[in-house]
């Protein structure tokens, strides 16, 4: 990455306040050198006049498991019961006699009736242990070849295993269900396979123009995967730890060799579930299910939070904690309360907020992804009531507020691409093609920052997110000439409208070019 690329006649959103537009620059040493000058020695490339941008940072992602998804069978796309069961049938009679058939993406939002699956639908796999994990990963719908190698006697704690009108598990596993219940048991891959799956990951997303992302993974597989191939590393990749143990040892975050492309940032904690399987946990009753305020997960069930919180801060690390539901954000509000502010402390989700709380966010990281928000706008009106959608994905009021506002995709539960993310946040166009609470959008450039020189700043990156003179040279390049700014919202909704990436270039070396 030593080589000289000069970029010409292009129309750059450098991110940078002094110099917000640019037509051409030089990168050398993976650095931008300059807006003006062509470095002799440099590889040139013509834009042709198209938009270019900074590399897109994905602030919160699962790069292993996003990348292992991709050889899975994937359930986003069926729409009926007789889908799924084809889909389960057709991957059957493509595995080998004694492999699992693990899939994911399925939600009941996706077909008539939105009832959930049961064990009856996996059928056509026979005798093959079957784990489906719904779109959110907060569920697992499993076969009775699976339960039969678990205990069900009884809810683990945080957990929910759904049982029929006689008392009998219907195959779906709900939060430390599926977690502690049935992730265990699944066979576990070789260290090989999970290497394609971290190359294959870093190409899916070098072709939708990120860059940089921050991916939640556990310690054995930074030594095991990871570590083994860092000098592959095309993708600059923050890592948050998952361990979520009590009490928390910090001997190897603390020992870890920290390079620009790969380090470790920080540590991730949970309060509680999803809107989706109704287990974010609410102030209120869920309006279509009366009787449930969801769950306190993990270190918050447990009352560890605030300790936990305290403990990370004072490492010196960056505290990353999922609320999704109004009384689990005010919890992480609560815990954050008083903390050493120079390491970011992030809150994952903030998905649906009490109006109180938002002003409270000053100068907190709000970590959201607003493709959730296009899957979930489908039912949230359901889930929540037409009186507490001001809190929902309050993109505006967190920014008015003082947050800082960073985007992210959270795959491989939703696709990694950014434009669309921008377009959600711009438009609030649903999955549906419908308008959704527009008074929460936010602008283009609004939007871009929170994919790249914001979501820099929430991961503790120096140089990055700007195309600035002496900054990392991470750039990007759409098929469309529409400048940025321009972009109508009413447009977004249109499925070509967000544009295409076709260069996508990583500290000065060209890794995705499809022009």
């Amino acid at each position: 990455m030593n080589g000289s690329l000069h970029l010409d006649n292009a129309l750059i959103w450098t991110g940078d306040p002094e110099v917000p537009r640019a037509r051409c620059l030089t990168i050398r040493g993976g650095d931008i050198l300059t807006h003006d000058r062509l470095d002799g020695e440099a590889r040139v490339i013509d834009a042709g006049g198209r938009v270019v941008l900074p590399g897109f940072i994905d602030a919160h992602t699962h790069l292993l498991m996003g990348g292992l998804s991709l050889g899975e069978l994937d359930l986003s796309g069926v729409t009926s019961r007789e889908e799924f069961e084809n889909a389960i049938q057709r991957r059957h009679a493509e595995l080998p006699e004694d492999a699992w058939l693990i899939a994911g993406g399925w939600s009941e939002e996706n077909w008539s009736g939105r009832e959930p699956p049961d064990k009856s639908w996996l059928a056509g796999a026979g005798d093959r242990p079957v784990v489906c994990r719904r779109m959110d990963i907060h569920a697992s719908l499993v076969n009775d070849v699976v339960l039969r190698r678990l205990d069900t006697s009884h809810d683990p704690e945080g957990g929910r295993i759904i049982r029929d009108g006689q008392g009998n598990p219907t195959g779906l596993m709900v939060e430390a269900a599926a977690w502690e219940l049935v992730n265990p048991i699944i066979p576990k891959l070789t260290i090989e396979r999970k290497q394609e799956a971290l190359r294959a990951a870093m190409r899916h997303y070098h072709e939708f123009g990120v860059t940089t992302v921050m991916s939640m993974e556990d310690a054995h597989d930074l030594d095991d995967v990871f570590l083994p191939i860092r000098d592959e590393l095309t993708l600059r990749v923050c890592v948050t730890l998952m361990d979520r143990q009590w009490p928390l040892d910090l001997t190897y975050a603390r020992a870890f060799d920290h390079t620009d492309r790969l380090s470790i940032i920080g540590f991730k904690a949970f309060t509680d579930g999803t809107l989706g399987s109704r287990t974010a946990k609410l102030f209120e009753d869920y309006a279509d299910d009366p009787g449930n305020r969801g769950l306190l997960v993990e270190l918050t069930k447990d009352g560890h939070l605030d300790a936990w919180a305290r403990l990370v801060v004072e490492a010196g690390f960056s505290p990353s904690v999922h609320a999704i539901g109004d009384e689990a954000a005010r919890l992480v509000l609560n815990a954050f309360e008083g903390l050493d502010r120079t390491k970011p402390l992030r809150v994952e989700h903030a998905q649906q907020l009490a109006r109180d709380d938002i002003t409270r966010f000053q100068g907190l990281v709000a970590s959201m992804q607003p493709l959730h928000k296009a899957d979930d706008a489908r039912y949230v009106t359901r889930r929540l009531g037409q009186h507490r959608l001001d809190g929902f994905f309050a993109f505006k009021g967190l920014l008015d507020a003082g947050a800082i506002l960073v985007f992210g995709s959270d795959w491989p539960v939703v696709g990694v691409d950014p434009l669309l993310g921008i377009r959600t946040a711009a438009s609030g166009i649903t999955l549906d093609g419908e308008v959704f609470t527009p008074q929460h959008n936010i602008t283009i450039e609004e939007s871009l920052k929170a994919y790249t020189s914001d979501a820099a700043r929430a991961l503790g990156l120096d140089r990055t997110g700007m195309l600035k003179e002496g900054w990392t040279g991470d750039l990007i390049m759409l098929d469309t000439d529409v400048w940025p700014a321009d972009w109508d919202p009413r447009k977004l909704g249109q499925p070509d409208a967000a544009g295409k990436v076709i260069l996508t270039v990583s500290s000065g070396e060209v890794v995705y070019d499809a022009r």
